[in-house]
């Protein structure tokens, strides 16, 4: 069971518990929260009718009128004023710690509650409070995601999931094609909303979207070299990536680099992903030419078969031994267009992709071997046989 169910399992419980009243006289009222004995309720005219009153505290927010409690965020950045049994009721685990606070030191003296939250949360402390007092909340790219962990810790459901909402709808607007520097998440968010325990199936798979959308902005940025592994192989697996060939090859290896990764079977598993087919000539032949790959057999294997394409490609008779996932390119991503009023974006149907054949083009601006030096690092026979893309000083 995830953590989600579990906090859903744990609420209804709490909820269960509070639902038991005590009555010392034993005596016995109607059910409020039934209709009258013997009618099965109903909206009709002539029958009982439930209506129900959009119920807000929103006049009582850091006011103190009726407060009993004062909330303390890290050692007094910010203090408000508060009700215990609105707090209490909003939030099971606020509705714990409460419980543990021990009276004011003088007679007429507030409790205080003392929470420690990381910057970034503490300057939405009072956004996440005025949502627990009136329902309501203003929602904005640049402080969703701390909103968002306020709510998890304290387990405030309708908060946490208008978060995950908006969140999806930024996604959402940025693989449509909006403005990205005005509407969408920076690249490093992404990265680490696609990398959040917190986050949602839904919100990471968009998040890696975004990622193969970008990934040009995301192998220049400084977020790019913090990266997981993982991450970095499912994103030059994936079909959709977005760039040129000898782009995502030169930031594979950038990334290599800047993490010392000297693991043989994890470099070999990043290389492999690499569709060398589409790569230039001069490449290809830079890399045979100085074994850039012989500690890398299945890579080697890769190379080998990109050459053959590249020599007999236009040979009817080849065809049939030119086929498979290395020899065809990426796609682009299936257009996604946002509703009206900024509201959740549609995915449009799949049959409208744009395929873009790179391969068989002489004119592209490829590197060369001008552009490019490849680095073999074989000292010693226990030598790993790192590999390493270096562009040359001009």
């Amino acid at each position: 069971m995830g953590n989600r169910d579990q906090m859903r399992a744990k609420k209804n419980l709490f909820q269960h518990v509070r639902m038991k009243r005590f009555n010392p006289s034993g005596a016995t009222y109607p059910d409020p929260s039934k209709p009258p004995d013997g009618e099965i309720q109903s909206n009709v005219t002539d029958g009982s009718k439930r209506v129900k009153t959009s119920t807000s505290f929103e006049s009582l927010f850091d006011s103190e009128t009726l407060s009993d409690l004062t909330i303390n965020v890290n050692n007094g950045q910010h203090v408000f004023n508060a009700h215990k049994m609105i707090i209490g009721l909003k939030s099971d685990i606020l509705a714990a710690m409460l419980n543990e606070l021990t009276p004011g030191s003088s007679e007429g003296e507030k409790p205080t509650l003392c929470v420690q939250e990381p910057e970034e949360c503490a300057n939405v402390f009072s956004r996440f409070l005025y949502f627990i007092y009136s329902g309501t909340v203003w929602l904005h790219r640049d402080y969703v995601i701390a909103l968002q962990r306020l709510a998890d810790k304290y387990e405030i459901q309708a908060l946490l999931q208008h978060c995950e909402n908006y969140i999806t709808q930024i996604l959402n607007n940025t693989l449509a094609g909006c403005d990205i520097p005005t509407r969408g998440f920076p690249v490093e968010t992404v990265c680490m909303l696609q990398e959040d325990a917190l986050q949602s199936t839904e919100v990471k798979d968009l998040a890696f979207k975004v990622l193969c959308f970008c990934f040009r902005d995301v192998a220049t940025s400084e977020r790019w070299p913090m990266c997981s592994w993982q991450l970095v192989c499912d994103l030059l697996k994936s079909e959709y990536c977005q760039a040129e060939e000898n782009v995502i090859l030169t930031s594979a290896t950038d990334w290599m680099k800047k993490n010392n990764l000297n693991d043989k079977a994890r470099i070999e598993d990043i290389l492999i992903n690499i569709k060398y087919p589409l790569l230039h000539k001069r490449v290809l032949y830079m890399m045979q030419k100085n074994g850039a790959f012989k500690n890398f057999p299945r890579v080697q294997e890769l190379l080998n078969n990109a050459v053959k394409y590249h020599c007999f490609k236009d040979i009817p008779e080849a065809h049939d031994d030119f086929v498979g996932p290395q020899f065809t390119p990426r796609r682009r991503l299936p257009p996604i267009f946002a509703g009206e009023n900024n509201n959740y974006a549609v995915e449009a149907s799949p049959t409208s992709m744009r395929y873009s054949d790179t391969s068989s083009r002489e004119d592209v601006s490829y590197l060369s071997s001008a552009d490019a030096t490849f680095t073999n690092v074989a000292g010693h026979p226990n030598d790993t046989g790192s590999f390493y893309v270096n562009k040359a000083p001009r």
